[in-house]
C-alpha cells in the first residue's frame, strides 16, 4: 500500500504490517527511511519520530576520523615507555603500587600506559591495535574510551585487592596494558554475543591468554581478569542502555547513556574504597 496523500480518507484496516512484527498494523513511518512502524518501533524525536534500526544507526556512526582513541592511546603508551626508559623516578611515579594507590591514586590508571621491556609493550600494543581499530568504530570514541580507562582502573583494583589475601603484595609494582586490553576483549565478547555471532574465537582467546597469565612468571593474572570483567561489565551496559526504546528520544536516552557512565565510575571509585577498607581491617 502506498502512503496516504493529503486529503486522503484514511482506513486503519489498510494500514501495512509493520516489518519488524509481521501481523502487526503500522501506526507510521519512519522519517529516515520511509518504513512503515507500529507502537513497539516508534521511536520520537523532536521533529517526528523513526524506527528502532535507524535509531540505532544514529546513535553508532562510524567514524570518519578512524580509530584516534586507539592510536592516541598507543603513542602514550610509547611516550610514556620512552620516559620510564629515561628517568626511574618518573617510571616508579606512574607505576601501580597498591600500598601507595590511595595517597598517588593516579596510578590505578598511569600503570596502564607502562611497560617492563620492548617485548611486553610490542606485544600489548599489537594486540591494542588489533581489537582498538575495530571496537572504537563500534562504541564511538568516547565510549571506548571510557571503557579502555575504566578496565584499566578495574584490573588495577583486582590487584589490590589480591592484596587480602597476600599482604606482601601491596608494596609490589605492576606496570602494563594488558588489563584494560582485556577488558577491550570482553567487550568483543558481549557485542558478539548480542549480536549472534560466532563466540568460539574470542572465548579461546580470552582462555588461551587467562591460562598463560596463570602459568608464566611475573605476569598480573589479577590485573587481566578485573580488566576483563570490568570490560563485559562496561560494554553490557552500554550496550543495555544503547537500545532505542519506544516512547524516548534519542536527546533524553544520551543524556541517560552520560549519567550511567558516571555512576559506572562512582561504582568502580566505591569499590577501590570499600577494598581498602577491608584491607586496615585485615591487614592493619
Amino acid at each position: 500500500m502506498s502512503m496516504p496523500v493529503y486529503g486522503q480518507r484514511s482506513n486503519a484496516n489498510a494500514a501495512p504490517e509493520c516489518p519488524r512484527h509481521p501481523g502487526v498494523r503500522s501506526v507510521d513511518y519512519c522519517k529516515r527511511c520511509n518504513r512503515p512502524m507500529c507502537v513497539e518501533c516508534v521511536v520520537p524525536t523532536e521533529v517526528r519520530s523513526i524506527c528502532v534500526d535507524c535509531s540505532g544507526r544514529a546513535r553508532r556512526p562510524i567514524s570518519r576520523r578512524g580509530p584516534v582513541v586507539t592510536y592516541a592511546i598507543i603513542a602514550a603508551c610509547l611516550l610514556a615507555f620512552l620516559v620510564g626508559f629515561g628517568s626511574n623516578s618518573a617510571y616508579s611515579a606512574m607505576l601501580f603500587t597498591p600500598g601507595l594507590g590511595l595517597a598517588e591514586p593516579w596510578r590505578f590508571l598511569t600503570t596502564a600506559f607502562l611497560h617492563s621491556g620492548i617485548f611486553h609493550i610490542v606485544f600489548n600494543m599489537v594486540a591494542l591495535y588489533s581489537v582498538g581499530t575495530v571496537l572504537e568504530p563500534v562504541l564511538g570514541h568516547w565510549r571506548y574510551a571510557f571503557l579502555y580507562a575504566l578496565s584499566a582502573v578495574g584490573g588495577s583494583a583486582a590487584v589490590l585487592a589480591w592484596g587480602i589475601v597476600e599482604p606482601a603484595t601491596l608494596m609490589g609494582g605492576t606496570v602494563g596494558a594488558s588489563g584494560a586490553v582485556f577488558g577491550l576483549f570482553g567487550a568483543v565478547f558481549v557485542l558478539q554475543k548480542a549480536s549472534g555471532a560466532d563466540t568460539r574465537a574470542i572465548i579461546g582467546l580470552l582462555v588461551v591468554n587467562l591460562l598463560y597469565g596463570f602459568i608464566g612468571a611475573n605476569i598480573s593474572w589479577q590485573a587481566h581478569l578485573g580488566g576483563l570483567i570490568t570490560g563485559v561489565l562496561v560494554s553490557w551496559a552500554f550496550l543495555r542502555q544503547g537500545r532505542p526504546r519506544p516512547g524516548v528520544t534519542a536527546k533524553s536516552q544520551q543524556r541517560r547513556e552520560v549519567l550511567v557512565t558516571a555512576a559506572m565510575g562512582a561504582a568502580m571509585l566505591a569499590l577501590i574504597a570499600l577494598i581498602y577498607r577491608v584491607i586496615f581491617e585485615v591487614v592493619g
